[in-house]
């Protein structure tokens, strides 16, 4: 009997085997893992190719169902009885039944494909003997500490601060430049006789050839130019020889100028380089050092460092009389620390409001202005003493701890328990609030103890209860007795404890109060406001007999009705005229 496949439009038999075309092994197994199918459950068989000696893939035969979807690109068969398998929609043709196909295929199992025909399957493939384990190597495995817990949200964030000596140590050692020497010789006699004779020659007035290094215009007197044009008449070389002496003019003027000038002039055209050199000044119009009541322009600062170390306390004693240059330099010091702020140099005008002004306030402000929130609070602390500036400059700067400190200190409770809540220490927050509200409770604050209750310790019932306190002690009742009805979201529990505070807690004090109250109440929109009305008119009614004018409260319950406001003031009236 001749068997053939054709193609079918449906499957009419089990699908358990599967086709991978390929012929390595190690592809085999790695799509059968890829699929996921358990080596225990099935047989793998080799398939031939059509050319001798090569293969064509291999059959994979399960003991359970396949699904055609679960196996991809792969290729479904059909188990067509106990050891015949032809590939998914396709039937064999001549039709055979199951008994005659189990007795032609009783052997092994056998296959039949359009690609290769019919194949015998004699033996599956023994994986165990096909594979070749790696070699077994003891190692010794080193487990990793734990690492560092990363969290998922950053809630508040702290900067650690060092201790207020030591960020001053800082400044002096890493903040501002070393010194350096000033080449400053004292002009010799023979140069003070050129100098003398170069002033017959040049004058400093304005609009003339050249600028010295001062700022000053140097010009030619009437006698060097008679002697430049007699010069000029025997010397091909004009100018030359003037040049030079006007150089040399400018040069030894410039070293025969007073050190206070200079100073000045350094502080102008070179603020930082000037400040190495500047005396400190006092509140009385002196400077400190110098010999004989001289000022000499010599290195004064070791660095421009707020603990900076001034030489000429240790150099001479005494003190300098500046006279009317003491405002000149004081005026010049607070222009170059201006004129560095702008620059954004906050420390160099730092240490000239500290060290040469002596105004730490100034110094400790400029810190703060320049975002150097760590120094400023140090100055504020060491120097101007000032422990809740310094707070405010360490809360800028995150070091909350240390702000939390000063406030503590300060006795600013309700500061220390918002600082608290900032880094999401509630326990802590909790006590300092609660100082707060029994400060607010002894003085009969009780609306402001409520708002500490409910938005910062989140104790609603302890707030609603101080609320109350303060309605039944009349202290600041209305406030408290409003907030204490707004505070109840439930328009049921509203109506319930307007009825009980009236029947219960309403006495002649504080019927008023509590008339206003429910007209706050009554221009809301609630199921409650019939009832409120009628107790609106209960209580007018109570008070009309020696409180007459009261009559006109009516109208915030009736809005619409015109003829009321009439009758009202008719009432009145007619009391009126009754007394």
């Amino acid at each position: 009997m001749k068997f053939k496949i054709k193609p079918y439009y449906k499957n009419n038999y089990p699908l358990r085997g599967m086709l991978i075309k390929h012929p390595s092994l190690r592809v085999w197994i790695q799509e059968i893992q890829s699929l996921r199918i358990s080596l225990d459950q099935i047989d793998i068989y080799p398939i031939p190719d059509m050319k001798p000696n090569t293969i064509w893939g291999c059959l994979i035969i399960s003991d359970t169902e396949l699904n055609s979807l679960s196996i991809g690109k792969h290729q479904a068969c059909q188990l067509v009885c106990t050891n015949l398998i032809i590939p998914e929609k396709s039937i064999i043709y001549p039709k055979t039944n199951k008994e005659e196909l189990e007795n032609i295929f009783s052997a092994f199992p056998h296959v039949i494909h359009p690609d290769f025909g019919l194949v015998e399957l004699k033996e599956p493939l023994k994986l165990l003997d096909m594979l070749s384990f790696p070699e077994e190597v003891s190692c010794f495995i080193t487990k990793p500490k734990s690492p560092v817990f990363i969290p998922n949200q950053i809630k508040s964030f702290q900067v650690s601060p060092i201790p207020p000596e030591k960020v001053l140590k800082n400044l002096e050692e890493n903040i501002f430049p070393k010194k350096k020497k000033l080449e400053n010789k004292p002009l010799s006699i023979i140069e003070k006789g050129k100098l003398s004779l170069y002033k017959l020659l040049f004058n400093k007035k304005e609009g003339e050839n050249r600028t010295n290094n001062t700022g000053s215009v140097i010009g030619k007197t009437g006698f060097a130019k008679m002697i430049e044009t007699v010069f000029n008449t025997f010397s091909k070389k004009e100018n030359s020889l003037a040049d030079k002496l006007q150089q040399d003019f400018e040069n030894l003027e410039e070293r025969n100028r007073k050190e206070l000038d200079k100073l000045l002039d350094m502080l102008k055209n070179n603020p930082e380089e000037g400040l190495k050199y500047a005396i400190p000044l006092d509140d009385g119009g002196v400077s400190r050092g110098g010999a004989n009541g001289e000022f000499s322009l010599t290195k004064q600062w070791f660095d421009f460092s707020l603990l900076g170390n001034y030489r000429g306390s240790s150099s001479s004693s005494g003190s300098i009389d500046l006279g009317n240059d003491f405002t000149t330099l004081q005026k010049q010091y607070h222009a170059s620390a201006q004129g560095l702020i702008k620059k954004g140099e906050h420390h160099k005008a730092s240490f000239i409001y500290m060290k040469l002004l002596k105004n730490y306030s100034l110094a400790a402000q400029t810190m703060e202005s320049g975002n150097h929130f760590q120094e400023a609070a140090s100055i504020y602390l060491t120097q101007v003493k000032d422990k809740r500036k310094a707070a405010i400059c360490y809360e800028k700067g995150h070091m909350i701890e240390n702000a939390i400190e000063l406030y503590d200190e300060l006795g600013e409770n309700e500061k220390v328990g918002d600082l608290y809540l900032d880094i999401k220490k509630g326990k802590q927050a909790n006590i300092y609030f609660n100082k707060v509200v029994e400060v607010y409770n002894t003085k009969d604050q009780y609306l402001k103890s409520s708002l500490i209750l409910r938005h910062k310790v989140n104790d609603e019932n302890e707030a609603q209860n101080t609320l109350l306190q303060g309605w039944r002690k009349n202290k600041d009742g209305f406030n408290c007795l409003n907030n204490y009805f707004s505070n109840i979201s439930d328009e049921k529990q509203l109506g319930k404890e307007i009825e009980a505070i009236y029947k219960n807690e309403v006495s002649n004090e504080n019927r008023e109060a509590f008339l206003k109250v429910i007209q706050y109440e009554y221009k809301k929109e609630h199921p409650n406001l019939n009832r409120i009305r009628e107790v609106g008119y209960e209580l007018i009614s109570a008070q009309i007999s020696f409180n007459p004018a009261i009559v006109s409260e009516l109208k915030v319950f009736n809005p619409k009705d015109k003829e009321l406001v009439k009758d009202t003031i008719r009432f009145k009236l007619h009391r009126k005229k009754g007394e």
